[in-house]
């Protein structure tokens, strides 16, 4: 499947999971308080650490593994199982460990940590990687797309009053637990009977471990700050930090897809031993990107405190300056997308990957241990920001002699330029409208009109590129429907 059709299923999806959250956020934000919906983000956030240790970096690693065989029945097919009986021991061990750990640990929330335990079930049975590795992103969308709308069925039916809660995180893991099972009835189109290979499973350890030192690293500071938020401030701000963050994750969520696509694209083009053409793809990939991200972030940066006020709620207006603080995150997230994903990760480039990602790390603890007790949610946000600048900005430059990073920076100076000067043309316009919902609408097509022309006035190529391709499909719709 072309890289272009993986883009836009995976895009479908990332917008169905803006979508969604859309609808259920103000509805959560308005029966439950932000103490109780800091309590569910606090228990996931722990249980999230044993969920980690089950995967390793078997997401990544799977992935990966499957795109350098995919054109191979037989070794796709022992591949497969042998990665997946790897995963099936971690997650079992994990799941051991962590009810063991609420046995003898945990007092308060018992109820809520059994609950979210279940969810190392879900990863256990997760086998979206096998679908990545084969490019077929359609199964993996259509997979995902029936389980969020589930999901939002059973909220608005079910979750009536604040007494809910745990009936709201039962419905969350189930949801979870069935969208990784539905995956199983398309695994016998790719793969045949179980083999096992015991050397496979060997040869893996190895390679999961290294991708499973990012993988803490970068949990530690993607849970890290909202348990430590719990511990050294109020649940509330664990609230306030966690739905900021989903609104940021929104936005990523729709940049990532073509990081997420290129990978397994990436790896095949090495595995099929062409490994010269991957600059020229990581290059025109990371100006692709950065057209996206950054009027997104100047954007979101812009909007953010008159969204907040209709979206969540007057109890949640906090969130907003949260948001227009850590929106600069959304650049700093998708070029690392490419460099540490597509690119280091592709090429079998680990090392410099994890001492990044463990550095930005270190650094996001430590002042986090500073900063929270005093500035709460803020503090994370600040914390999280120098995080991943700095994570990004080490993998620039131990990449610089494998790829043109100067020339890649240059390149996208004029969406800076473009996404400031749109940010300072917005921010201000609910001085003049003040229906909060009419002046984000506004907020947005403005913004959309000052980028778009001023990158016109440019002749920027990608620009030039995407209009293109609209033009092409729009003109091949078109044919269709006269025909």
């Amino acid at each position: 499947m072309s890289v272009i059709k993986n883009y836009i299923y995976n895009t479908v999806y990332q917008v169905m999971t803006i979508f969604i959250p859309l609808i259920t956020m103000p509805y959560l934000t308005r029966i439950f308080t932000p103490d109780q919906l800091g309590i569910n983000t606090y228990t996931l956030s722990v249980v999230n650490y044993f969920t980690l240790f089950g995967m390793l970096g078997m997401a990544l690693y799977g992935n990966r593994q499957i795109a350098y065989v995919r054109d191979n029945r037989e070794k796709r097919n022992e591949t497969f199982w042998s990665l997946y009986a790897t995963q099936l021991i971690t997650c079992t061990i994990a799941l051991v460990l962590y009810y063991g750990f609420v046995y003898f640990y945990i007092g308060n929330n018992l109820a809520m940590y059994l609950i979210q335990g279940l969810n190392i079930i879900s990863v256990a049975i997760d086998i979206t990687w096998l679908f990545k590795g084969l490019e077929d992103f359609k199964k993996v969308v259509t997979r995902n797309t029936i389980a969020k709308i589930l999901g939002v069925i059973c909220i608005f039916i079910f979750i009536k009053t604040p007494d809910d809660l745990l009936k709201y995180t039962f419905l969350s893991v189930a949801v979870n637990i069935i969208s990784t099972v539905i995956m199983w009835i398309y695994v016998p189109k790719y793969v045949g009977k179980m083999k096992v290979n015991i050397n496979i499973i060997k040869q893996t350890i190895k390679p999961l471990l290294k991708l499973f030192l990012p993988q803490i690293a970068t949990q530690v500071y993607g849970m890290m700050d909202k348990t430590m938020l719990g511990s050294l401030s109020t649940k509330d701000q664990v609230a306030f930090y966690e739905y900021s963050q989903k609104i940021i994750r929104m936005v990523l969520a729709l940049v990532n897809s073509i990081g997420v696509v290129m990978m397994p694209r990436v790896a095949n083009i090495i595995g099929k031993g062409k490994r010269d053409e991957v600059p020229a793809l990581i290059e025109k990939t990371f100006k692709f990107v950065s057209y996206i991200s950054i009027p997104m972030a100047f954007g979101l940066m812009g909007i953010s405190k008159v969204l907040i006020s209709w979206f969540l709620g007057e109890e949640y207006l906090i969130v907003g300056n949260i948001i227009s603080i850590s929106s600069i995150v959304v650049i700093a997230v998708s070029w690392a997308n490419i460099i540490g994903v597509q690119y280091l990760i592709a090429i079998k480039k680990e090392n410099i990957y994890t001492l990044s990602i463990i550095i930005a790390a270190i650094v996001n603890v430590v002042m986090n241990i500073f900063l929270l007790n005093k500035y709460g949610a803020y503090a994370a946000a600040i914390s999280l920001i120098v995080a991943e600048v700095l994570g990004i900005s080490i993998q620039l430059f131990l990449v610089r002699k494998q790829l043109n990073v100067r020339k890649m920076l240059l390149s996208v100076l004029n969406y800076f330029i473009a996404g400031i000067t749109m940010f300072i043309c917005i921010i201000k316009l609910d001085i003049f409208i003040h229906n909060a919902f009419l002046c984000n609408i506004i907020q947005v097509i403005i913004g959309i009109i000052i980028y778009i022309g001023l990158i016109f006035i440019v002749k920027d190529e990608v620009q030039k590129e995407l209009i293109k391709k609209v033009k092409v499909m729009l003109s091949t719709r078109k044919r269709a429907i006269d025909y």
